[in-house]
């Protein structure tokens, strides 16, 4: 039988300690190299105790304090607990593992939910030309999108609208699937959609006919189709501190139809023989941070720290320094509000239609129905990435079995002691 505990919200200020670090789990493995560095992002936000002051100051989003809790908090028993015994009766030994948080803004959740997400789209998108394509907003509008993210939803719906009308123009229901992503190479606010659509489409016969995009029809459509939403929106907005002189109706429309001049850039890509190119570039971003542990590894706990990008203008990279501050607040600028969805779908890829649809294009275009994606699971990737067996006894070699669960700290809690988890330390062994 199965036993739940559950744990109130109480301040964890007198029992962070004792709670945090009661369960801990330390995997012994010849194969893990020895430059590895577990959660560079959790080290960069607690280190010096930055974060911490971050709390302290204030202006955070409700949602940049909840999420980064989450990713702190994660692994730890602050999430709750699941206690494993041996199968075999006559063997003491017990486990016990912490929950992890399933938030995009933790890098170790990113990987498994980035994982399934590729392995499903492979699976499911049909097997023909595809196109890939960005749609980018001058520098002069970035701002603007910053301090009313409900824009966002919009501006997501114009990109995608550019595409489906170019289908519909020629009588095909085409299929598209785009991420937003609202960060640069810099980390800078730079917000830009990505769509990936495929390069043909239905007809009203169900038979499948090839499409051919054009860029500097698109670039108009977009170009006007944001610039007319914009307009509308006069008095609605909230303006961003340097467009604090913009206090007429005319201001507003000279700022709005010049922004950018007739120089907004639409990036169309060759046609590939399938989507999963894209798939594959587009994974890596959606469920992590827009950092990767990766670039993280160097840091030491200091006041600043370097990355390098490239930059797209002179094609060459570049070293940046920035305080420790500074790459928080660039970092978590870009968690995007509650219950906002970062991947979408259009066309008969639409969730609502896609049922209706798809077999129709995998009969159009004479392939196979595909199957059931396997889903993944802790176990099997604590192996391939421990070669260790997480549920195997390491006293007899029996299986260990889940026998009881300690649950944690509810979301309002984890608000609640945000700055008791930001002064959080690894315990090392």
């Amino acid at each position: 039988m199965v036993r739940m505990a559950r744990r109130p919200d109480y301040p964890l200020s007198t029992t962070l300690t004792g709670w945090v670090f009661a369960f801990k789990i330390s995997v012994i493995c010849p194969n893990m190299p020895n430059s590895f560095k577990p959660r560079p992002l959790k080290n960069l936000f607690t280190a010096n105790g930055c974060w911490a002051g971050l709390l302290e100051t204030g202006g955070l989003r409700q949602i940049e304090v909840e999420s980064i809790s989450k990713m702190l908090a994660c692994g730890t028993s602050i999430l709750g607990v699941k206690h494993y015994t041996c199968d075999n009766h006559s063997c003491p030994h017990v486990k016990y593992l912490c929950n992890t948080c399933h938030c995009r803004a933790c890098p170790s959740c990113g990987k498994k939910a980035t994982d399934q997400w590729i392995a499903v789209q492979n699976n499911r998108l049909p097997d023909c030309s595809w196109q890939h394509l960005v749609f980018t907003l001058p520098d002069t509008l970035w701002s603007l999108f910053f301090y009313n993210r409900g824009l966002l939803d919009t501006l997501f719906r114009l990109a995608a609208d550019n595409l489906l009308y170019a289908g519909k123009r020629r009588g095909l229901r085409i299929g598209l699937f785009g991420a937003l992503h609202t960060y640069g190479r810099r980390l800078n606010w730079r917000p830009h959609v990505h769509l990936s659509a495929t390069a043909g489409g239905l007809d009203e016969q169900g038979v499948w006919k090839n499409l051919a995009f054009h860029e500097k029809a698109m670039r108009h459509r977009w170009m006007w189709n944001v610039r007319n939403t914009l307009l509308g929106l006069w008095g609605q907005l909230t303006l961003p501190p340097e467009l604090a002189h913009i206090t007429h109706e005319s201001d507003w429309r000279h700022l709005v139809l010049n922004a950018g001049g007739q120089h907004w850039h639409i990036y169309l890509s060759k046609k590939t023989e399938n989507g999963r190119k894209t798939v594959n570039y587009l994974g890596r971003y959606l469920k992590k941070p827009p950092i990767s542990g990766s670039r993280l590894a160097h840091y030491t706990s200091g006041a600043s720290l370097s990355f390098t990008y490239l930059d797209h203008r002179t094609q060459t990279y570049q070293q940046e320094t920035v305080s420790q501050a500074d790459m928080l607040r660039r970092v978590v600028q870009h968690i995007p509000e509650k219950h906002f969805r970062m991947i979408r779908y259009f066309g008969f890829l639409a969730n609502r239609v896609c049922g209706q649809y798809l077999p129709k294009v995998y009969e159009a275009l004479k392939m196979a129905t595909p199957g059931p994606v396997p889903k993944l699971y802790f176990a099997q990737m604590a192996k391939a990435f421990l070669n260790v067996d997480p549920f195997r006894c390491v006293l007899c070699g029996a299986r260990m079995v889940y026998t009881a669960a300690i649950s944690g700290l509810t979301v309002q809690g984890l608000i609640l002691n945000a700055q008791a988890i930001a002064q959080m330390r690894y315990v090392k062994p």
